[in-house]
């Protein structure tokens, strides 16, 4: 799963700037230039926000179509997104639980959570995350694991309340030990086409050597790589769908089993942590 934000090494782009519609934005690879967002739990509590670019709705599944270039060849897979019913309290907030799953062949290749809240203005906030790798269907390792303050780490916004074009980059989050993932709004209101449809009003995010889609009501509907050198992903969004009560269920036991686990795999993250429950 080539997004994992807290994998591999620098997401530093190699350029210093880039134009987007005649509008000239500084390129998110710099830390000096990066600005850290303040974390407040108060700022989490009721009312709690929404983003129309990222929804939280329960049962929300988007399904994206993805190629990464590996050599000479050229290999597909299908990524699956599911906005669960599950939530985890993480550094004084409540998060909700996005199962993320790469599918190679017909079988899951990486499963993760991604766990993340929304702040009364509307921003969301990426608090931790966990991802396991899996061979012909069996567990292979844990590849990610970290939670806004565990060990050091600190949440960091994804998606801004109200994106706008020349706002500083931002940090996603930081672990100690990590290069720190910036990101940064390069366009706004644009009118976009994937697979499953067409779009308006898109707003378009920098992330590391990433360029991500956001359409209002939907979310993440295309990542395209920038420049070349080193695998480079591509994905576009092929289904949205709104899950049954019986599939939303399968989702949440296994996010619910996943949480379990992390305890185990990523011990000195997870093992103190409150277990992640399904909201009722």
């Amino acid at each position: 799963m080539m997004k994992r934000r807290f994998v591999g090494g620098v997401t530093a782009i190699g350029f210093t700037a880039a134009v987007f519609g005649g509008v000239l934005a500084p390129a998110p690879g710099r830390s000096q230039d990066a600005v850290t967002s303040r974390f407040d739990p108060r700022d989490f509590r009721a009312p709690v926000g929404s983003n129309g670019w990222q929804p939280l709705t329960p049962g929300l599944q988007l399904v994206t179509r993805g190629f990464v270039n590996v050599g000479d060849r050229r290999l597909p897979h299908i990524r699956v997104y599911t906005v669960t019913d599950v939530t985890k309290k993480i550094d004084g907030v409540r998060a909700v639980v996005v199962l993320d799953q790469d599918i190679d062949g017909g079988q899951i290749s990486e499963q993760a959570l991604d766990f993340v809240a929304v702040d009364r203005k509307g921003n969301v906030w990426n608090v931790g995350s966990y991802t396991e790798s899996y061979e012909g269907g069996q567990f292979v390792n844990a590849l990610d694991g970290w939670l806004g303050g565990v060990r050091g780490a600190s949440p960091g916004i994804l998606v801004p309340a109200h994106p706008t074009v020349g706002t500083p980059p931002y940090y996603e989050g930081k672990v100690p030990g990590r290069e720190a993932p910036i990101a940064q709004v390069f366009k706004t209101d644009q009118s976009t086409c994937v697979p499953f449809r067409c779009f308006k009003r898109v707003v378009v995010i920098q992330d590391g050597d990433e360029h991500k889609y956001f359409a209002p009501g939907v979310g993440g509907i295309r990542t395209e790589p920038l420049g070349s050198g080193g695998p480079q992903e591509s994905e576009n969004l092929i289904n949205v769908r709104q899950l049954r009560p019986g599939a939303l269920a399968a989702i949440t036991a296994e996010t619910l089993k996943l949480d379990k686990h992390a305890r185990s795999t990523v011990a000195d993250v997870f093992s103190r942590s409150a277990p992640a429950e399904q909201k009722r």
